[in-house]
């Protein structure tokens, strides 16, 4: 019960906060001598925060919805762009998924990329709504801006590299005004969250047939960890949902008050230490 606390708290604090939550639990697990919780439990894990999303810009995902079913065009374009930021990251994490989940399994490498997420972070000051610069309405999101955040949301796929601190910093140095930057940030990670979830549950069902797992050692070991329905997997759920929407609150409080770099000096602490102790 103890580790899904610690576990659900880790996700919810670090999904959003630009920190990436699957460098802190690739780290926490190796620092902390922690099993492997399971496939399901990490699917429920991403949920929990997933449904955070929904809670805290409940209102801005309703105009949207409405809004593109009436057709108008403001709302149809905001779809648009976060659709079209999508493409990359699937791309991405399709394309290099064997790749990616290898540094699952290299604590070292996710210590040097939370460095690199620390650089992303503290040079965010000096993009052209950054904090260096008074805060302006900024430009306005485009195709080939979308793009850009898009693919910087891939790049994040790697563990250590925050999804959050990638997306906001390349929205902050491409002049995105603050507030819509963070908005933006994490209405476009609901596909990309939604459709991973999606990816792991039609896995984790797979992993429910015996013929499935039988037809051979690759599925097998794949399965291995695909865990079940526990009370300490609602208690991990529940945890990340709360804490995801104290993160989520949180993280747009500093953005739009230009404080969006302080959190460098607590990534770069991680990823000394890591590289230090591991």
């Amino acid at each position: 019960m103890i580790e899904s606390i610690i576990l659900g708290l880790l996700q919810g604090l670090a999904e959003f906060l630009p920190i990436s939550s699957s460098g802190h639990l690739v780290i926490g697990k190796s620092l902390l001598g922690m099993s492997e919780a399971g496939m399901f439990f990490d699917i429920m894990l991403h949920a929990g925060t997933l449904l955070s999303i929904f809670v805290v810009f409940r209102k801005k995902i309703i105009d949207i919805i409405v809004g593109c079913l009436r057709r108008d065009k403001v709302q149809l374009k905001e779809a648009g762009y976060i659709i079209l930021a999508s493409i990359p990251t699937a791309l991405i994490g399709l394309g290099f998924k064997d790749a990616l989940e290898s540094l699952f399994v290299n604590p070292r490498a996710v210590c040097v990329a939370e460095l690199f997420t620390g650089v992303l972070l503290f040079t965010s000051q000096w993009g052209k709504t950054g904090a260096k610069h008074p805060e302006n309405d900024g430009v306005k999101m485009n195709w080939c801006r979308a793009l850009v955040v898009g693919t910087m949301q891939g790049v994040a796929c790697i563990p250590g590299i925050s999804r959050s601190g990638s997306t906001i910093s390349a929205m902050l140095f491409l002049g995105v005004n603050r507030k819509y930057a963070g908005e933006f940030s994490f209405l476009m990670s609901i596909p990309a969250v939604g459709g991973a979830a999606l990816l792991d549950v039609i896995k984790w069902f797979k992993c429910q047939s015996p013929t499935y797992v039988a037809e051979s050692l690759e599925h097998t070991q794949k399965c291995a960890d695909a865990g079940s329905f526990t009370p300490e997997l609602l208690v991990g759920m529940l945890v990340s949902f709360v804490f995801g929407i104290v993160a989520l609150k949180w993280l747009m409080n500093f953005v739009q008050k230009g404080k969006f770099q302080y959190f460098a000096w607590y990534v770069w602490a991680v990823g000394f230490l890591g590289l230090i102790f591991i």
